[in-house]
């Protein structure tokens, strides 16, 4: 599995017209992640995994319903499924080959079941039905359906989408040795782009989950930038007594982690599932090499960095929200950071926003540079601010080869790179 994994159609969008290239990491096929399915930007939460069956994706029927935007109704007696909107009536009786829609039958590869008590109906066919484009991604064992209203947002013909999506599928499978670079006064396509490879560090034994302890990181695209600003990082501390940290700590590493101070939460673990106290849960496994997933994003552990460690060079992070270059309203940001191994930084925030009407383009921009000294000890790093502000702030290095390059670093919730050129 890539750990550029979470495609919704806004990742598809800019990775094809923006040409991004996230590194890849093999996912074990003994041991896949379930299906992740998306209607349009949103990842759809399903009880019951979504299953393969003689080649046909079943799905439960309410959740992908209410996602496409239908009411819904169950008659038991008549074993019978109906979503319906404006204009739109779908019927699916269970293990009939058959289904309705707006009164014409039409055949259906694999009609709807009833699997461990959840009744299941064929996703390509509902999303079809709706006008929607499925597409499926096997590199990241992800499904998008793409509606009507989404290609109308956007400005794109179903024909168009399709060559779109046509092309991505041939690029997933020869995906290029190195990163192409944009044209000369092209925007640049990266956001947080490491400068190399991520190596997903091998667990020098098995994780076991009834002993899970210390901090994991793992990746998860955000291309529509509406979450993450482009690259969501995933952090989990597991902690004494089946406590548990989700998220960057907020005084720094692991190691400054209080549960008297800060919210941490109570886990279980139970038929693949990680419960938490606050009442959500999220999938957990382990693949037979031992490496952690959590909701399908491969974990790696977060290593100590080494004792009186200092840096030096410029780092360079890059977000956005909505899709710069495609949607009418978009912002972008990059963030240097310089550092020196006499313990000095240099921090300096550029923030872009534009604005593009049909009769005029409005463009504006804001910076500033802060200077100032830092240290790091465990996984914290301290920036103290010439106005006297001190920001305490996690930090590992990305480079999981045993080997200290420092070239792609984690601070706070992101990720900073040195760029090659």
């Amino acid at each position: 599995m890539r750990l550029s994994r979470h495609m919704i159609i806004c990742s598809l969008l800019f990775v094809i017209l923006l040409l991004s290239v996230y590194p890849a990491a093999k996912t074990n096929a003994a041991n896949q992640p379930p299906l992740k399915v998306f209607v349009d930007t949103a990842r759809i939460s399903f009880q019951v995994d979504p299953l393969l069956a003689d080649g046909t994706t079943l799905v439960q029927f309410r959740p992908l319903f209410e996602a496409m935007g239908m009411s819904v109704k169950w008659d038991e007696t008549q074993k019978l499924v109906t979503g319906s909107k404006s204009g739109l009536q779908i019927e699916l009786r269970i293990d009939d080959p058959n289904a309705t829609v707006n009164g014409k039958k039409v055949e259906l590869s694999q009609g709807a079941q009833i699997i461990d008590g959840s009744t299941m109906v064929p996703l390509r066919f509902i999303g079809e039905a709706t006008g929607a484009l499925v597409h499926w991604d096997p590199v990241n064992r992800e499904i998008s359906v793409i509606t009507e209203k989404l290609l109308a947002s956007l400005g794109l013909t179903k024909e168009e989408m399709l060559k779109r999506l046509a092309d991505y599928a041939a690029k997933q499978q020869t995906p290029p040795t190195t990163p192409e670079k944009p044209a000369p006064g092209a925007q640049e396509p990266k956001p947080n782009a490491p400068s190399t490879p991520v190596k997903p560090i091998q667990p020098a034994k098995p994780v076991d989950l009834s002993a899970l302890q210390g901090m994991y990181y793992g990746f998860r695209d955000d291309f529509g930038g509406y979450q993450c600003g482009g690259a969501c990082w995933d952090i989990y501390t597991f902690l004494p007594d089946n406590h548990i940290f989700v998220g960057a700590p907020p005084q720094g590493g692991p190691e400054t982690i209080d549960c008297t101070r800060d919210k941490c939460s109570t886990y279980t673990i139970s038929e693949g599932k990680l419960n938490l106290s606050a009442g959500n849960s999220r999938t957990i496994e382990t693949s037979k090499d031992g490496e952690l997933y959590i909701d399908g994003v491969l974990m790696t552990p977060v290593a100590p960095v080494t004792n009186g460690l200092t840096l030096q060079g410029t780092y360079k992070y890059i977000s956005y929200s909505g899709l710069v270059g495609i949607n009418a309203f978009s912002t972008s940001s990059t963030e240097y950071l310089s550092f020196t191994s006499d313990g000095t930084f240099e921090s300096t925030d550029l923030s872009i926003a534009s604005l593009d009407v049909i009769v005029s383009d409005t463009n504006s921009s804001t910076s500033k540079s802060d200077t100032g000294t830092y240290s790091i000890s465990g996984n914290t790093i301290t920036l103290n601010y010439k106005d006297g502000t001190t920001a305490r702030l996690l930090f590992f290095d990305h480079d999981t080869d045993g080997i200290d390059t420092l070239q792609d670093i984690q601070v706070g919730n992101n990720r900073f790179y040195i760029p090659k050129d």
